[in-house]
């Protein structure tokens, strides 16, 4: 088996050479090919010698992905090489899955459900947020570690998975019979009006559905009365580029480049336009975007900065201007490769270079707040203007906002984030079985998220509920806490009594970015009827 293996190294390069001469190449390109032939050669004898020699056995497999990855690392920080467990894994984020379409937690050694995905095969059979799945097709799942549960819940799509589920308020356990099908992670988990008139859509990420996902948003907004919009690309790191594509083509008339490609072979250059598709030619616009808002990301703020069509509101991005082609591989692994540059309609590289800087340093440097300044500060970035107004536009280091705005997190104490973070979930069980049942049929929704804090008994039982399960919190910590407390039962509420969206929507009470940017509509208002008549007197 070894001899086989250094023979087939062997044999590769053999090729190699051989179709060098073969298409009658230079003798430089020979002496290339030679050189090529003794570096596999010379690799070929290390394994063996690894193989044979080694302390400890060594796994065969895992030394030759250890040499790719090692071979990868040395081109840009884009460039992945993925086994078929992580691509498996990084394509749920941008396809889905197949499943039965549940978020979870493992709380007190139960699966218990956090949520159910709307019209997923879950949702389909009457699956509640709080049920608790204590055993999968006949096998207890009581204790089972959480990185367990996916491997018994999913499934080929068609397949059946049967769960026992036990719920407050039933005598017994109930059997249902889950039919697995295609779960998909919505790319625009929000979109609704968040004051009023105005429109507010959020793009966790740029999947291959997100432009019909938009689309959809903006017409369900458009309908409810939606004069003025915000986009939030906010931790969105990026996708497909033609879904980039596809969201700014709402907002711009035909014929207009959106973003173009270059790289080192001919087919690598493309350019993309706007269609007649466009559905909102002059809505006003704020696009929020921060550090980590990339790729993808930068393709929509960008091309909506250059054409004078949004205000960009927030930190300045991420910075990544590169293309990479995927390449699956025969054993399920796969090459994230990049095949090219692209540029913003005004002709931005928005990259920010990586020469000179491991990968750590260059996926760290834009948190750290000294080496990120200095970044924004850099006079050697390249000017280009907008093409209606002629603004002023920076390349080679992200999209620079507009309106700069950055906000302090807020930042948990201590004892809060024990409390938030500890596998019990306080907060969850608490609500679950305290506090749902007394509120949710009797508060609108609306009138909770505007008027409702918990207070008095409700923080009192709270206490004593914490402190039951053994949690220690003196009354002077609790005091402290007290504001800290109050929003996370409320927000917990919200999710368990209205779901998802409802949750978000107590979240955004916090988000100083984003009231930030509501106050800016009035400029990004005034932008469109500049670039409008800009373009009439043209």
């Amino acid at each position: 088996m070894k001899l086989t293996r250094r023979k087939w190294f062997v044999l590769l390069s053999c090729i190699a050479v051989s179709m060098l001469w073969i298409t009658g190449a230079s003798s430089a390109l020979i002496q290339s090919g030679r050189s090529l032939y003794a570096k596999i050669e010379l690799f070929s004898t290390i394994f063996q010698t690894i193989q044979d020699n080694y302390v400890e056995e060594t796994d065969p497999q895992a030394l030759i992905e250890s040499a790719i990855e090692g071979m990868v690392s040395s081109l840009d920080p884009h460039t992945t090489y993925f086994t078929r467990e992580k691509f498996e894994e990084w394509n749920q984020n941008f396809e889905g899955y197949s499943g039965i379409g549940v978020y979870f937690d493992v709380i007190r050694g139960k699966i218990t459900i956090l949520s159910v995905i709307s019209g997923g095969p879950s949702d389909k059979v009457g699956l509640l947020t709080g049920d608790r799945i204590i055993a999968i097709d006949g096998r207890s799942a009581v204790g089972i570690k959480r990185d367990d549960v996916p491997l018994r819940l999913k499934g080929p799509r068609g397949s059946t998975v049967n769960i026992l589920i036990e719920r407050k308020g039933w005598k017994n356990s109930r059997n249902f019979s889950i039919v697995r099908d295609d779960v998909h992670i919505e790319s625009v988990p929000y979109a609704f009006m968040v004051q009023p008139h105005t429109g507010y859509i959020n793009i966790a990420r740029f999947s291959m559905t997100t432009g019909k996902e938009f689309r959809d948003a903006l017409i369900r907004l458009d309908a409810q009365g939606m004069e003025k919009l915000v986009i939030d690309l906010r931790q969105n790191g990026g996708g497909y580029l033609e879904s980039a594509v596809e969201v700014v083509d709402q907002f711009l008339t035909g014929g207009k480049c959106i973003v173009y490609t270059k790289g080192r072979i001919r087919d690598s250059f493309r350019e993309y336009f706007s269609t007649e598709q466009t559905i909102e030619r002059d809505i006003p616009v704020i696009v929020l975007i921060d550090r980590a808002s990339a790729s993808a990301s930068e393709i929509v703020a960008g091309a909506m900065q250059d054409w004078d069509r949004a205000l960009i509101v927030g930190e300045n991005s991420f910075g990544k201007g590169l293309v990479q082609g995927q390449f699956p591989l025969k054993d399920g692994s796969a090459l994230l490769m990049t095949t090219a540059r692209y540029y913003t309609p005004s002709g931005r590289l928005i990259q920010r270079s990586y020469d000179e800087k491991t990968h750590e340093q260059y996926f760290t440097e834009i948190f750290d707040d000294d080496r990120r300044e200095a970044l924004e500060n850099d006079q050697s970035r390249p000017q280009k203007y907008t093409l209606i107004l002629s603004r002023k536009v920076l390349g080679g280091g992200g999209i620079e906002p507009d309106i700069p705005f950055t906000v302090e997190n807020d930042t948990l104490s201590a004892l809060m984030r024990r409390l938030v973070y500890a596998p019990e979930r306080f907060f969850f069980t608490y609500v679950d079985q305290y506090m749902k049942n007394n509120l949710g049929d009797r508060v609108d929704f609306n009138e909770f998220l505007r008027s409702y804090t918990p207070n008095g008994s409700n923080l009192q039982k709270f206490l004593s509920y914490i402190r039951e399960q053994g949690f220690k919190i003196s009354n002077h910590e609790f005091v402290e806490n007290k504001e800290d407390i109050q929003f996370f039962l409320k927000l917990t509420m919200a999710s368990i009594i209205w779901g998802e969206e409802a949750r978000y929507k107590v979240q955004m009470m916090r988000d100083r970015q984003l009231m930030e940017a509501l106050t800016h509509l009035p400029a990004s208002e005034k932008l469109v009827k500049n670039s409008y008549s800009y373009k009439g007197r043209k």
